[in-house]
């Protein structure tokens, strides 16, 4: 698992190995990947990913995996515990529809007022 941090650098979800999904420690499946773009289990565009850094709709980052290059600056980051980590879960079935996404704006140097769980509820 890859864990993803927020702009304070506490780990917040993770990412599976093949980078297919992101579950939140509880082991609650919070988004899909699909082509470098993340939706929600119900198919509602959340933002892209570039560069380790998880965008938000309008292109603020919102999350970060340990190898994130360029801006915002990087925090530093707290090592995940081992309770934080998330459990086994069966995996789901990814949803049959998603929703169009906008067109994608341009990357932002400044950090999303989505950094962390609050990024899975936009």
């Amino acid at each position: 698992m890859i864990p993803l941090y927020d702009y304070s650098g506490a780990p917040v979800a993770y990412a599976d190995d093949l980078c297919l999904a992101v579950y939140l420690p509880d082991g609650t499946l919070a988004a899909w990947f699909d082509n470098g773009l993340l939706y929600t289990p119900q198919g509602r565009y959340l933002g892209w990913v570039d560069n380790g850094w998880v965008l938000d709709r309008t292109g603020h980052p919102a999350l970060f995996a340990d190898n994130a290059s360029g801006r915002p600056l990087r925090p530093p980051v707290q090592a995940p515990s081992a309770a934080l980590w998330p459990r086994p879960v069966r995996r789901a079935v990814r949803p049959p529809a998603k929703a169009a996404r906008p067109a994608r704006r341009g990357r932002k140097p400044d950090w999303s007022a989505l950094s962390g769980p609050g990024y899975f509820q936009q």
